[in-house]
């Protein structure tokens, strides 16, 4: 029985560090790296790590200049409280010893100063691989995979020809195809006519990953740029590509690390159409030897990116670049692949950041523009671009987007490659030690953020009791306001006079000021008995009591006159 679409499972086994980008990126001002490992917050690990000062520190620089001096404030700032965020991180992954090293030389520093001695910030941006920003584990782009293959099968139908020259409609002067061109002559296509592209019959899902293991799913490499063949000088020194003399221009990468067993799964489909009629004018199916199988796929894709492989290995071991351990297990595993890569099986290929221009151009069109003061083209590049754990290293370099390819079909049952699972396993002694490492960090942090979730909760708690007490405070106070208002209201002016005294007389002796006769409270009380020839009887007695205490406190109790002032009282 022919089925309409044919189903497939393809496991993707990463062989060297395998970055492909968003455009996202680690910024130093929401991570930072210590002990081997990048720590990743967010703005609520902020709240929850920093104290209340630390905040308050925090909005003051960043309420500064936006400069380069506010942003190398916000790293240090970041870097110095590292401790209280490593519990709070969202992500943590390994980074290499060199990466290690070059941040803690550079963050909050300045990188180097323009001409006139403008400082150019050092901003230590790592770009991110892709990711599922719900699971925070890479994924691997099904479109990357098809433009790929797509480059594959559009080499081996191209059979090697050169570009032809074709007339410029607009200026009828004759020119080569351009990429579009070529392709819609390869593949038998045009403008209008999309559904004639053989490569719209094959669908490739994304990848997710579905590694069976603790191990960390990305690391920290440094890309570094290195000329392919020797060139030395008048000398005899070996001369640098710009890129290496250029101090700044290498990037920090996140990747997924290299022998990741079967590390990412995706479906591959394939529309099975070869029962219908193609070739016809109003035909909407791509001509019948364009349609290509999950065989015819494997095999080309092999066929093409096999060869590359071989002669970059080839390379780098003449100019010492090539891990040494790295080169021995991609020799044990194309050879205990060979049976499998000829029966189509699994297969080859290279996407990602760094592929190089060879693997993404064709035999026979490749025509490379090497950048120099006059650029130029060639059928190869110049350089290579490695990973690397140090910004300077020469040696034990990796290349970059090697993926291995196994194909399921989807009416078979899974089925393990021990060969290959147990040569993926014996490289990942440092992620162990770190995963393990990580695992009892996790432990502790765990503890470190309930402490301090309880510690938040208590304060919270004794901020309410304190604000309802603060209010149940102020109802009295206003209570008690309203009471003296309403007494006040019900006196006579002779009682508030009394008061207003009695009120004086009382803030003397609390703050134990001795009055002399003549001062202030003596001639305030001397005023107020001259006035009381009038007063009732229980005026007069009530304003005596006050004289009294007032004459005490002056120490003028047995004072001829004073004695004589209270008898207009009696």
């Amino acid at each position: 029985m022919t089925h309409f679409l044919n189903h497939y499972t393809l496991k993707y086994t990463p062989l060297s560090p395998l970055h492909i980008g968003t455009g996202d990126s680690y910024e130093p001002t929401n991570y930072v790296i210590d002990d081997g490992t990048l720590y990743e917050f967010d703005t609520g690990a902020v709240v929850q790590a920093l104290t209340s000062n630390d905040r308050k520190e925090l909005t003051k620089i960043v309420g500064g200049k936006p400069d380069t001096q506010m942003l190398k404030a916000v790293q240090k700032f970041f870097y110095d409280r590292r401790e209280a965020l490593k519990p709070w991180a969202i992500n943590a992954i390994p980074v290499l010893d060199g990466v290690v090293k070059l941040y803690n030389s550079r963050v909050g520093q300045t990188a180097n100063h323009e001409g006139g001695g403008n400082q150019v910030l050092n901003k230590l941006e790592i770009d991110r691989a892709a990711y599922n920003s719900i699971t925070r584990q890479p994924v691997l782009f099904g479109s990357s995979v098809k433009g790929a293959i797509r480059t594959a099968m559009l080499n081996q139908t191209n059979k090697g020809q050169s570009l032809p020259l074709i007339e410029d409609r607009r200026t009828g002067r004759k020119r080569k195809e351009n990429n579009l061109e070529l392709q819609q002559r390869v593949f038998e296509f045009r403008a209008g006519k999309f559904e004639l592209d053989p490569m719209r019959l094959i669908q490739v899902g994304d990848a997710t990953w579905d590694a069976r293991d603790n191990l960390p799913t990305a690391q920290v490499f440094i890309t570094v740029n290195r000329k392919k063949h020797k060139v030395v000088d008048e000398h005899g020194n070996e001369r640098k590509s710009q890129a290496e003399n250029n101090q700044n221009l290498f990037k920090l990468l996140e990747c997924v690390p290299p022998w990741r067993y079967r590390a990412f799964g995706a479906q591959l489909t394939i529309q099975q159409v070869n029962s219908l009629q193609a070739g016809s004018a109003n035909s909407k199916l791509p001509k019948s030897e364009l349609r290509f199988t999950i065989q015819h796929i494997a095999k080309t894709c092999s066929a093409f990116y096999l060869p590359i492989l071989k002669a970059e290995l080839t390379l780098m071991r003449e100019r010492g670049f090539l891990d040494k351990k790295w080169d021995l297990n991609i020799q044990v595993l194309l050879t205990a692949m060979a049976d499998k890569m000829l029966k189509g099986q699994v297969f080859l290929l290279r996407v990602g950041r760094h592929s190089g221009a060879e693997a993404v151009t064709l035999n026979g069109v490749r025509n490379i523009k090497i950048m120099k003061a006059n650029p130029e083209y060639q059928q190869q590049t110049k350089t290579i671009w490695l990973a690397a754990q140090t910004k300077d290293q020469r040696t034990d370099l990796l290349p970059f987007g090697w993926v291995l390819v196994e194909v399921e079909s989807g009416d078979i049952l899974e089925t393990d490659w021990s060969e290959l699972r147990e040569l993926c396993a014996n490289q990942h002694e440092d992620a162990q030690f770190w995963a393990e490492k990580h695992t009892q960090q996790t432990t502790r942090y765990e503890q470190i953020r309930l402490e301090t979730q309880l510690r938040h909760k208590q304060e919270e708690i004794e901020r309410c009791q304190q604000a309802e007490l603060a209010e149940q405070v102020e109802k009295i106070r206003l209570a008690k306001e309203q009471a003296d208002q309403q007494r006040r209201a019900s006196m006579t002016e002779q009682q508030l006079q009394i008061e207003t005294l009695t009120q004086h007389l009382q803030q003397k002796q609390a703050i134990k000021v001795r009055e002399q006769i003549g001062g202030p409270l003596y001639s305030a009380m001397r005023e107020l008995i001259n006035q009381a020839s009038e007063w009732s009887t229980d005026d007069k007695a009530q304003l005596l009591s006050v004289a009294k205490q007032i004459l005490e406190l002056i120490g003028a109790g047995s004072n001829k006159k004073a004695k004589e002032l209270l008898k207009n009282l009696q």
